[in-house]
């Protein structure tokens, strides 16, 4: 069910970021919408976690942790975005890297763990990394959002997503390799 939850949000949260991308414009509100689409993605991370991809060593653990406290940072940051700005420029400045971390590290992992097969496999690892090595530059380059590598960064980070929840509602978890 939370695999489910969270890959209906990350989807619909990977259209609107097309749907920007072509020239629609943000509404006022939407920073509220993005409070959803940041408690989508910690969905997602609970579903991969559920699954056992990632074992029970710490590492995971310790991932998990680090992965899901920048995912409710991000949605404090955008929940407090016009209450207070500086408060959430700081969890926007801060956050995303406890994520790419902790997926970096719940991937590994993922990977040492050999449960999931296939792309599967490589997926949260590829989401950890991809904050440091697309989303973050992009965003440091272009100034950020609404500029359309910002936004660029931004869709790969949803489809990452959506993928990562994906792997956890096919891949059955196979026994940890000896």
């Amino acid at each position: 069910m939370t695999a489910r939850i969270g890959v209906a949000v990350t989807g619909l949260a990977t259209l609107y970021t097309v749907a920007l991308l072509v020239g629609m414009p943000d509404p006022d509100w939407a920073y509220l919408a993005r409070v959803l689409v940041h408690l989508g993605e910690l969905a997602v991370l609970l579903a991969v976690v559920g699954s056992g991809a990632a074992g029970r060593r710490g590492l995971g653990r310790a991932g998990a942790a680090l992965a899901g406290l920048g995912l409710v940072g991000l949605a404090v940051g955008e929940a407090t975005t016009l209450a207070a700005p500086a408060t959430a420029d700081l969890l926007f400045m801060i956050s995303p890297n406890l994520v790419g971390l902790g997926m970096i590290l719940l991937g590994i992992a993922v990977v040492l763990e050999r449960r999931w097969t296939g792309w599967a496999r490589v997926v949260p690892l590829a989401l950890g990394i991809a904050v440091f090595v697309v989303l973050t530059p992009l965003i440091i380059v272009s100034g950020g959002p609404p500029a359309p590598a910002a936004v660029v960064g931004l869709l790969v980070w949803e489809v990452l997503w959506v993928a990562c929840g994906v792997a956890a509602l096919t891949r059955a978890p196979t026994p940890a390799a000896a």
